[in-house]
C-alpha cells in the first residue's frame, strides 16, 4: 500500500498561525541563535558524559542530574501537565514558550503547540487511508492529540494511556465540559466534525512497558514525541506497542535516521533521548511501510512520521 501524504499548503496552513518570528535561514539573527544552541548542547553533552553516574531527579538542580530515568520522566511531566496551558496564538509568549525551528529555507520562532499542530495533517492523512476502527495513543499527555483527532474522526474508538496522574486528570477535565471548549476547537487544523466525540475517549493511567491490554487489541497504535522520553525502556515499550497493535503502528518520533547532523546528535546524547534506527524496528516485528518528515523541525531535534505494519 502506497501512502499519500499532505501537500505543503495543508501543513503551512496548520503551522503558520503559531509562527512568532521568521527569518531567511542565512539571516544573521537566525544564524546567531543557531550557533548559541549548538554550543549549549555540546557543553551539556560533555556534562552528561561526566555526570551520567549520578541519580536523576526533577528536583535536583539541572547541573547535577544524571541519566533520564523513567522516574525522572514521571516527575518532570507530572509537573508539566499540572501547570502547562493549552496552546494558543494570543499575546506575547515567554522565551521558554518558543522553539527555534527550521523549514524550507526559513528560520522560525514557534509558539508552543505549533510544531505539534504542523504534524496533524500528516497523521490525519495516514488515518484516512488506513481507516482504523480502534486506536491507542501511548503517551497521551494531557490529551491534546486525541481531543484534536477525535474531532476529525468521531467514528474511531480512541484510547489514550499516560504515565502521569496529572496528565490523565487534565484530559478528563476537558471531558467534563458540555461541548468541546473553543480553545481546543480553535487548535484543530480542520473543521470539527463532532463537538461531542471527545467525551467518548478513554483516558487511562499506565506504563508503556506494561500495557493493560490483550494482544491485538487495537487496529492501530500511535505515539507522538512520547518514545523520545523512553530511551531507558524503549525495547520494552516497543515490544508492548507491537504486541497490542493488530495491524499498524504510527510513530512520530526522533529516530536516529532523522538526527544525523552533529548538532542533533549532541542534543540527543545530552538529553538521553530516543536513538533507535528505522532498521531496528524489524526486531520488534514492525515492518516500515513509509516515512515522512516534510514539516517544520525543531533546530535541535529532527522528527519523522513512521508508518509500520505489524508482522
Amino acid at each position: 500500500m502506497k501512502l499519500i501524504f499532505p501537500n505543503i499548503d495543508e501543513t503551512r496552513k496548520a503551522f503558520d498561525p503559531f509562527v512568532y518570528e521568521r527569518w531567511p535561514e542565512d539571516a544573521a539573527a537566525y544564524q546567531g541563535r543557531s550557533k548559541l544552541q549548538s554550543r549549549k548542547w555540546r557543553k551539556r553533552k560533555f556534562r552528561r558524559s561526566m555526570l551520567g553516574w549520578l541519580p536523576s531527579s526533577a528536583i535536583l538542580p539541572r547541573v547535577l542530574r544524571g541519566r533520564r530515568t523513567q522516574d525522572y520522566v514521571h516527575d518532570s511531566y507530572s509537573e508539566t501537565w499540572s501547570e502547562q496551558d493549552w496552546p494558543n496564538t494570543m499575546g506575547t509568549p515567554l522565551p521558554r514558550e518558543l522553539s527555534l525551528a527550521t523549514w524550507r529555507g526559513e528560520g522560525l520562532h514557534v509558539r508552543r503547540g505549533g510544531l505539534a499542530r504542523s504534524h496533524m495533517p500528516a497523521i490525519s492523512a495516514v488515518l484516512e487511508q488506513l481507516m482504523p476502527k480502534t486506536v491507542l495513543e501511548v503517551g497521551a499527555g494531557m490529551g491534546l492529540n486525541l481531543l484534536t483527532l477525535s474531532a476529525r474522526f468521531p467514528e474511531v474508538a480512541w484510547t489514550g494511556i499516560e504515565l502521569t496522574k496529572s496528565g490523565v486528570k487534565r484530559a478528563k477535565s476537558i471531558q467534563k465540559e458540555i461541548t468541546l471548549p473553543q480553545l481546543i476547537a480553535d487548535y484543530c487544523p480542520w473543521e470539527v466534525a463532532d463537538k461531542l466525540a471527545y467525551q467518548q475517549i478513554e483516558f487511562l493511567q499506565g506504563n508503556a512497558t506494561n500495557l493493560p491490554f490483550d494482544d491485538d487489541s487495537f487496529d492501530l497504535v500511535f505515539t507522538r514525541q512520547a518514545l523520545e522520553q523512553m530511551e531507558a525502556v524503549r525495547d520494552l515499550a516497543l515490544a508492548e506497542i507491537s504486541r497490542v497493535a493488530r495491524a499498524h503502528v504510527v510513530m512520530l518520533e526522533p529516530f536516529a535516521d532523522f538526527n544525523q547532523s552533529p548538532a542533533n546528535r549532541d542534543f540527543v546524547s545530552a538529553k538521553d533521548y530516543f536513538s533507535l534506527t528505522l532498521d531496528e524496528l524489524s526486531s520488534f516485528g514492525i515492518e516500515v511501510m513509509a516515512t515522512y518528515d516534510d514539516f517544520p523541525q525543531k533546530l535541535t531535534l529532527g522528527q519523522g512520521l513512521v508508518v509500520g505494519k505489524v508482522a
